[in-house]
């Protein structure tokens, strides 16, 4: 049974305004110590699972990009050495503009990283700086070259749209210079406005000047037809690739199967039961790893809910076969009144074979979902 492996890196040097990721800013100081527990928890789950075969990882955060180069160095030769990591496996790593430097690129590259998921976020200086980002435009541009130039065939641009105080002529802006850079994956996601954060405070506050529904509704449709007109093709909700660029480590969420997850804050999804790390840094340190862990084992009913929420983020949904073998029941047999309902409303499509969003459906995604709550 193959696994994919997610690494989680908590740091930051400052925590954005939107952020409610575990992540943890001006705390560098206790990478080592950090780095030290989760080889423990690497061990622990080696152990577990008598060396597991990883298929795909994920390096994210926070900023990996805060690692010094022998941190990395060591971090890897620690999965390798508790793993067994196929030779073909997806590597990612999230990098982050002002933190990216030759050396780190080149520890990435040497240590078998093959895939960078560089966080642009927008290329107008304004809304960078309300979103409390650390860089500019040109520091995007900058650490672009640098992966480049240190072998990288394989870059996702992570981009957010509807922000505070931005306009279609501004994400069209953004849109425009990613497609540029030709990166080989792109992901737009809509601001989404969580409790905890400062841009919640700010919107209770009346202080937080969001674009409309319908401005929103708009930026989105533009990213389909502008970057499908560029070459790239949508295959999940916020997602769009050059042909086989597609996001593997991704994709095994989307489909439900199972992934490990290290390091304070991270998830697992491991024979159907979900368990989540603490997100507290030092109670991470402990090393305590059955103290740290809570575990939830699925209902059937919370499995069946979750793999149509998933898979229909996918644009070639799901096979009905699928649900059927997963569940021992048909999908039909158990929503019937709901499947009957969307797809009388042209918001779903059922071929026979695969359940999917329609165009109509794919931009009311969130008000498809509830129906099979």
């Amino acid at each position: 049974m193959a696994f994919s492996l997610y690494i989680h890196i908590p740091f930051c040097i400052k925590k954005c305004n939107y952020c409610d990721f575990p992540s943890y800013g001006g705390r560098e100081n206790l990478i080592p110590e950090y780095i030290d527990a989760m080889r423990s928890e690497l061990g622990y789950y080696s152990s577990l699972y008598d060396r597991p075969s990883i298929s795909t990882i994920y390096v994210g955060g926070g900023t990996p990009t805060l690692l010094p180069e022998d941190l990395i160095v060591s971090l890897f030769e620690s999965i390798r050495k508790d793993f067994d990591v196929h030779s073909d496996a997806e590597i990612t790593v999230e990098a982050n503009p002002g933190t990216v430097t030759r050396e780190k690129m080149k520890a990435f590259f040497s240590s078998g990283v093959n895939r960078i998921s560089l966080g642009a976020q927008t290329f107008n200086n304004t809304l960078l700086k309300k979103l409390g980002r650390i860089h500019l435009e040109h520091e995007i541009n900058e650490a672009y070259e640098i992966i480049r130039g240190a072998g990288f065939n394989n870059i996702n641009l992570d981009l957010i749209f509807a922000l505070p105080g931005e306009n279609f002529r501004d994400w069209q802006g953004t849109l425009e210079k990613a497609v540029i850079l030709k990166p080989e994956h792109i992901s737009t996601y809509n601001l989404q406005i969580e409790e905890g954060t400062p841009f919640f405070s700010d919107k209770v506050d009346g202080a937080l000047m969001l674009p409309s529904e319908e401005e929103e509704l708009n930026m989105y449709k533009s990213a389909i037809s502008y970057l499908k007109d560029n070459g790239y093709s949508q295959y999940e909700i916020s997602n769009f690739a050059r042909d086989g660029r597609e996001c593997r480590h991704n994709l095994t969420y989307w489909t439900m199967r199972d992934y490990i997850g290290v390091g304070a804050g991270a998830h697992s999804f491991i024979n159907n039961v979900r368990i989540a790390n603490t997100a507290y840094l030092e109670k991470y340190l402990s090393k305590d790893f059955s103290a740290i862990k809570t575990e939830h084992a699925n209902t059937k009913k919370e499995s069946m809910q979750e793999m149509i929420f998933l898979g229909l983020r996918l644009m070639e949904g799901f096979h009905l076969n699928d649900f059927t073998r997963r569940f021992g029941i048909s999908m039909r047999e158990i929503y019937r009144k709901e499947l009957a309902e969307l797809s009388d409303d042209g918001m779903l499509e059922i071929d026979g074979k695969y359940v999917k969003l329609t165009e109509k459906g794919k931009f009311l995604a969130n008000e498809v979902f509830k129906e099979f709550l």
